[in-house]
């Protein structure tokens, strides 16, 4: 028996006007030490707990060529080391009595120290979050175990087809031998020493570039005296100034790494922006109407009108210079080439031929702004993502505009902004060459197997 749908059911989800978010950022304080060093403080009595973090602009991008995976290596050993008088077992048994979580390490252009604690703790656990921040002890035989997992990471990294396609997207798209572009190598790894780490800690971490972030369920009238207690002393080195030299126009080509998998791992690379620059926000919405999950023309024709994979996606990140726009999707090997001439065409049209309609830009706005909400579902997300801004150099009102400025995006400045994504991209296909077939209209080929040697 047929049975009429409800009338709400029948009307198209884009007509549908939902009432504008209401969302209010809270913004944390922000103080200064006499000796330079910025604390984020934002109260949280949520729950009984405090974090603590420290964020320091120190990161892969700094390490000499010839000892990268330094700055990861001495963030990493920062808190398994030991730290003030505590050796690595005292400390080890001292946060497990208390359930204390620490954790630490380096990325590319920075590390960072979090500790979570008890409220009740706090006074006897902020001393020691104090010394892990200034005073590890980097002993020898966890400097050891480090550097074992780290080249174990280095020798198993080839064994996951996702990162063998990033890695080489990477290389690609910024250069091999770029401070983005490149990475640890066992070779590397296993010129570093104790004294090494020792010396970028002392040089590097220091008050007048870090900045605290102090989160959760505090007493700002007995915080207060503690950070001058045990931060005001800190004085430490400032990172080196880093040259970013220009880059050079991307040229269109295919880079295919041979390994036996089912599926192909396809991924196709291309410039995303500069931070703080107005590009942003166009190219945003324009990556939003492209890959996101369920709307995106990449996503609908390659997985939804054509079953060429599972699913098909974009991202677009900022960088200190271009920051990396990717796209792809998993296939089949002998479906590669028909993946690709669908992706290279959306890609090409989005600019030319097929700009962005006004509908697909609201839902990519709407998509956008009802997402900003959720960066920011506690006091932790929020100071830390001011914090970074900050140490970044964006505006003091880059979250609190940010809202208005994807709104005002027309959907000509997005598919303007989109012609980009065509503009000399590298495609990565990591499967088996003999079932890929013929993939040279797509760009000059060249085959690769080893990522940690493409040049």
């Amino acid at each position: 028996m047929l049975r009429q749908l409800p009338e709400a059911l029948a009307v198209d989800p884009l007509s549908i006007k939902p009432a504008p978010l209401e969302f209010a950022l809270k913004q944390p304080e922000v103080i200064t030490l006499g000796n330079g060093l910025q604390v984020y403080l934002l109260e949280d009595h949520t729950a009984p707990l405090v974090l603590l973090r420290a964020l320091v602009p120190v990161g892969g991008v700094d390490d000499p060529a010839a000892k990268r995976g330094l700055a990861s290596l001495t963030g990493v050993l920062v808190t398994e080391s030991g730290a003030g008088s505590r050796t690595p077992e005292t400390l080890d048994e001292l946060l497990e009595f208390h359930a204390a979580d620490v954790s630490s390490g380096g990325g590319d252009e920075y590390s960072t120290v979090t500790l979570s604690v008890r409220s009740a703790d706090l006074d006897t656990l902020f001393p020691v979050f104090a010394d892990l921040v200034q005073r590890p002890r980097f002993e020898a035989a966890r400097f050891d175990v480090a550097v074992g997992r780290l080249l174990e990471g280095i020798r198993r990294r080839e064994d996951r087809p996702d990162g063998v396609a990033a890695r080489a997207l990477n290389k690609a798209v910024f250069g091999p031998t770029s401070l983005l572009g490149r990475e640890a190598t066992e070779a590397t790894v296993k010129s570093i020493t104790v004294a090494d780490v020792k010396k970028l800690h002392a040089s590097t971490w220091g008050a007048k570039t870090s900045r605290l972030i102090i989160t959760g369920d505090y007493d700002a009238k007995t915080l207060r005296p503690l950070l001058e207690k045990e931060f005001a002393s800190w004085k430490g080195g400032a990172p080196a100034p880093r040259h970013w030299p220009a880059s050079a126009p991307l040229q269109r080509r295919v880079i295919i790494v041979p390994r036996k998998i089912a599926q192909a791992k396809v991924r196709i690379g291309a410039w995303g922006f500069a931070r703080n620059t107005p590009a942003e926000f166009p190219l945003r919405l324009a990556n939003t109407s492209l890959g996101t999950f369920g709307v995106g023309r990449l996503y609908k024709e390659i997985r939804d009108e054509r079953g060429l994979a599972y699913s098909a996606f974009s991202s677009v990140n900022p960088g200190p210079t271009t920051g990396q726009f990717t796209a792809g999707f998993d296939t089949k090997p002998e479906q590669v080439a028909e993946a690709l001439e669908v992706a290279t065409r959306i890609l090409h049209d989005v600019g030319t031929s097929a700009p962005l309609s006004p509908s697909e830009l609201r839902v990519s706005s709407d998509i956008a702004v009802n997402a900003f909400a959720f960066r920011f579902d506690g006091a932790a997300r929020i100071a830390f993502e001011r914090a970074t801004y900050d140490l970044f150099g964006y505006p003091k009102d880059y979250l609190l505009t940010w809202r208005e400025k994807v709104t005002a995006v027309t959907p000509e400045q997005a598919s303007k902004a989109a012609q980009q994504f065509d503009d000399g991209l590298q495609i990565v296909v990591v499967g088996p060459p003999e079932k890929l077939g013929d993939l040279s209209r797509f760009g000059p080929v060249s085959t690769i197997t080893d990522v940690e040697q493409f040049r």
